[in-house]
């Protein structure tokens, strides 16, 4: 839900430039996507922001298996990390002071930062920034994809109909850069699911963009995933190559509800070394919550 807030949130934003020709863009901010004429509030079009000297962020930790216990602890992003998200305006803060936040986007950096030092059977949850002076906003990475907040879900059309209880792989692009792929946890609660250590995470080196595919330029390869890795190096930084293809096939999972009448959902298919996978890129319904 994270995500779909941050959407209406700032939904408004300017369109994010390319990977986006299964949309057109009109002058009332709408788009049209697979046909279907929506509101541009509602794509998973997120904020992102470097930072400029290195911050702290605070972390809330909760226990995975049930969530009903959380603390919380400061670590610090270094420079140049890239976050997304949104700004809460000025509130009451912690110690009785006031001021404004950045709130992140969920799955927004990778698993080591975030859990690094975190008590055994707690993930990371909700992590907010008050360093915002130090926080400046950027345009979308390139290895970013459009409308995506970066998790791609194991499987295609078929598998965009089934509950989210039935996805059993993502494939997780932070917005600091790395690429990890993590297999679902059934022994903890749905939010928790996908928060664990992964199976296999590189830094993204270099990112190249040709036609529909980026291509992913990484230090070593993703080993026993199904997922293809192409070598292109014998040392260095660049050794491997991960090809990122959006196949441009929207997938409508639009529904009526008596609430909130028209509930716009759509998720985007691509393939990930040749194996497909999709994401959620918009959400959003004619009466809001």
């Amino acid at each position: 839900m994270k995500k779909q807030l941050l959407a209406g949130l700032i939904g408004l934003a300017a369109l994010l430039i390319g990977g986006t020709s299964q949309t057109t863009a009109h002058a009332d901010a709408t788009v049209n996507i697979g046909g279907t004429t929506v509101s541009r509030s509602y794509l998973n079009i997120d904020t992102y922001y470097r930072a400029t000297r290195a911050v702290k962020a605070h972390v809330t930790y909760y226990r995975a298996k049930d969530g009903k216990r959380q603390y919380t602890k400061a670590i610090k992003l270094p420079k140049g990390t890239i976050v997304a998200g949104w700004i809460v305006p000025k509130h009451q803060l912690a110690h009785g002071k006031w001021g404004n936040e950045l709130t992140f986007g969920q799955g927004n950096l990778n698993e080591k930062l975030l859990n690094a030092g975190a008590k055994k059977g707690y993930v990371a949850g909700g992590t907010v920034s008050y360093a915002l002076k130090h926080l400046k906003k950027v345009k979308r990475p390139v290895y970013m994809p459009a409308y995506s907040s970066g998790d791609l879900y194991l499987g295609g059309a078929k598998a965009t109909l089934q509950g989210d209880n039935q996805k059993k792989r993502v494939f997780r692009i932070t917005t600091n850069g790395y690429v990890e792929l993590i297999a679902r946890n059934a022994k903890v609660q749905t939010d928790a699911a996908f928060a664990g250590k992964p199976l296999h995470q590189a830094k993204i080196k270099k990112t190249r963009v040709k036609g529909a595919t980026r291509y992913l330029y990484l230090s070593s390869k993703m080993t026993g995933t199904g997922i293809k890795t192409t070598r292109v190096g014998k040392k260095g930084a660049y050794q491997y190559r991960l090809a990122l293809k959006n196949l441009h096939q929207p997938q409508d999972l639009s529904y009526y509800d008596d609430d909130r009448g028209e509930v716009y959902v759509f998720d985007s298919l691509y393939t990930v070394g040749g194996v497909t996978y999709y994401t959620p890129i918009c959400f959003g319904s004619e009466i809001e919550d």
